[in-house]
């Protein structure tokens, strides 16, 4: 499965916290705050519990969307393309 994570975090320290879990699982930031990856299932669940370790007592909030590949594949992106990955979807 795909997923989707945006987050809105106060905190420079915190913030830096969940980008750098969000790289450690693999997933590629597509915006300051967004990052976009595969992960099985059970690494969505750890990746979750990851990051509500992360952020506990901090001014946080954190959303996971999980999507399916078409989704992604349909996704209109507007503004710069990235450059292109070699380990995951195309995203732009």
């Amino acid at each position: 499965m795909y997923v989707v994570v945006v987050y809105d975090v106060t905190e420079d320290d915190v913030r830096n916290k969940v980008a750098e879990a969000l790289k450690a699982f693999g997933l590629a930031r597509v915006q300051k705050s967004a990052f976009i990856g595969r992960l099985p299932p059970a690494l969505v669940k750890e990746l979750a519990e990851r990051l509500r370790r992360v952020i506990k007592n901090a001014n946080a909030d954190v959303i996971i969307l999980k999507i399916d590949k078409k989704t992604l594949d349909t996704m209109i992106r507007i503004g710069p393309t990235p450059p292109p990955r070699h380990d995951g979807p195309a995203l732009h």
